[in-house]
């Protein structure tokens, strides 16, 4: 059985942390843990620590830190998403595929044809499903979630940025495959020793980073495709089938994970005592 899981701001290298009333009512009456009980916490910003239930009081619970280690489990800022985002609950479960898949940025978009607007309390709940997802699959950094958006808005800003790998998703013969899509990012680099290189995924080329643009039920319009290209966004299909965007947002976001190296970061994480 896993260790519960908290969230708190800071993670010391040792000594005491206190939970919010939040977590500690979460600990205390969800997860009914108890004294001397081992669990883990994490602050959101890529740290894990490792910690002994101290104390349990009606609006507190104290942990005591043994050690924590830098183990983000996400892919170092190097796999983003613009999406028009669907309405209602389906929005949880769009951030929850986009957490446990190690994406590391999500702009909302407005597009011609989107459904949901986005207003304050919207954005707060995606923070929260943000949050919620990363203690379920033990990730330790937070995505990234930026303020919504024009797709215009996005084509006009993100010039400026290191996503120079840029997907929109899009039906139609005139895009990538699935299949294409992976052979492009796999090209092997130029090294003596053949058989190395097909051992060990580093040796493959990998894009410094990928951004996958997700349109409404509807799709994105003609113009909108076509203003894509002129900033430098190449065109992908994901099959025969129209995908609720969920899905295309988990069959994208996997992709991403393949081309990148899955779990990338946490093989370089690494434990930290004092």
């Amino acid at each position: 059985m896993s260790l519960a899981r908290f969230f708190v701001n800071h993670i010391p290298d040792r000594g005491l942390v206190h939970l919010d009333e939040s977590e500690s009512h979460h600990a205390a009456r969800v997860l009914r843990v108890q004294i001397g009980e081992d669990c883990l916490i994490f602050d959101g910003q890529g740290y894990e620590g490792f910690g002994t239930i101290e104390s349990i009081h009606k609006r507190e619970v104290t942990i005591a830190i043994s050690g924590k280690r830098f183990a983000p489990r996400d892919h170092s800022g190097n796999l983003c998403f613009a999406i028009a985002m669907p309405k209602g609950d389906r929005q949880r479960s769009v951030i929850e595929k986009l957490v446990e898949l190690g994406v590391d940025r999500l702009l909302p978009i407005d597009s011609h044809r989107s459904v949901a607007k986005l207003d304050d309390d919207s954005i707060a709940k995606l923070h929260r499903y943000n949050l919620e997802a990363c203690k379920q699959c033990q990730r330790n950094r937070l995505m990234q979630i930026d303020p919504p958006s024009t797709l215009r808005s996005l084509f006009t800003n993100i010039d400026s940025k290191s996503l120079t790998d840029r997907w929109i998703l899009h039906p139609g013969i005139e895009g990538s495959t699935l299949s294409e899509f992976l052979e492009s990012h796999m090209k092997p680099r130029d090294t003596a020793d053949k058989q190395e290189t097909a051992q060990d995924p580093s040796a493959f080329e990998r894009p410094r980073g990928i951004l996958f643009a997700v349109g409404p039920e509807g799709g994105f319009t003609t113009e909108e495709i076509e203003q894509s290209g002129l900033h430098g966004f190449k065109r992908l299909h994901l099959g025969e089938r129209i995908l609720r965007v969920e899905t295309a947002v988990a069959s994208a976001a996997t992709l991403g994970s393949a081309v990148l190296g899955i779990g990338n970061s946490s093989a370089r994480s690494h434990r930290a005592h004092s």
